[in-house]
């Protein structure tokens, strides 16, 4: 944890600052140590440079597992030649208010997209429930200077209201129990003129897949990339083929190879989509009517299906 991040924090039972205890720094940042509320009620570890505010990983618990395959693979992960271009595709945002302020990611996973903001100048704060989720992301970019990672959950942040001036949440939102809840619980840490984007999965996404979710949701993680690893094995030679492949899908569903995605992207990402305990799936128009009521305006569907866009206008209450 770097010491600049203790402005940010609050503790997520109260909304008071939290007073910081170091234990051990390393590298100018803080390794270990603990947060603690005032009156010492509420105490967070941190450990190996990340707060914890949290001692459960609940819904996320499926996304920890699958971590620690991608952990396996990580060499592919880390050049990933589509992070940026689907960033901006998936967010609306331009580079210019990537600098204009402090970012805030909602489940950013092993860190693909905080290494872009990073990488453009931006200063990013990601946010995941996963422990194995978290400390990958923590060994990959965690000790890039402007980037911050904290554990907790996305329904008890520990931020104060409109802190960030750019919020987004990118494939997250539909796999916590309550996809809407989840979208006005973030909504309210963006700044006044700040923006907030998400994407989440559309009907058509996750059709072929929620096919086969009833049952591979209750394999074993090491059944479940056993069948991942041989389902791109054998088919990814049919899903090349355009008029081919949707019908085959419907079948097998299965990642449709794209250029610059390496073998083991497309397996991890079959299991991202078999594996989740919650997968809801959502249309753009019910989407831009989560915006409407969290009193977002300039709302605007982007060109990937079922990302949104907003910006709230009034003045946040602290």
């Amino acid at each position: 944890m770097k010491y600049e991040l203790l402005k940010h924090l609050v503790c997520p039972e109260t909304g008071e600052s939290l007073e910081l205890k170091v234990s051990e720094e390393q590298y100018g940042q803080i390794k270990e140590g603990c947060l603690t509320s005032r009156g010492g009620k509420y105490r967070y570890p941190i450990t190996s440079y990340v707060p914890r505010f949290v001692q459960k990983e609940a819904y996320a618990s499926t996304f920890s597992k699958q971590r620690l395959y991608v952990k396996r693979h990580f060499k592919h992960y880390e050049c990933d030649p589509l992070a940026k271009s689907l960033f901006y595709q998936t967010t609306g945002l331009s580079s210019e208010q990537i600098n204009a302020g402090l970012l805030l990611e909602v489940g950013c996973g092993y860190g693909r997209f905080v290494n872009v903001i990073q990488q453009d100048g931006g200063e990013i704060v990601g946010v995941d429930l996963s422990t194995h989720s978290i400390e990958l992301a923590q060994s990959f970019v965690g000790l890039c200077p402007r980037v911050h990672l904290i554990q907790c959950d996305l329904f008890r942040l520990p931020f104060r209201a409109g802190t960030f001036s750019s919020v987004y949440s990118i494939g997250v939102l539909h796999h916590t129990p309550d996809c809407r809840k989840a979208f006005q619980k973030i909504a309210k840490y963006v700044a006044p003129n700040g923006q907030i984007s998400i994407w989440v999965y559309h009907p058509s996404n996750q059709r072929d897949a929620n096919t086969w979710r009833w049952m591979t949701t209750k394999w074993s993680p090491s059944c479940l990339y056993a069948f991942c690893v041989l389902n791109q094995a054998l088919f990814s030679w049919i899903r090349k083929i355009p008029l081919v492949r949707w019908k085959f899908n419907k079948w097998i569903p299965g990642s449709v190879p794209k250029a610059g995605q390496h073998f083991w992207l497309r397996v991890l990402e079959d299991f991202d989509n078999f594996s989740p305990q919650y997968a809801s799936s959502h249309t753009s128009p019910e989407v831009a009517e989560w915006f409407s009521e969290a009193g977002l305006s300039d709302i605007k569907a982007l060109d990937r299906l079922t990302a949104v866009t907003g910006y709230r206008r009034e003045v946040v209450p602290g």
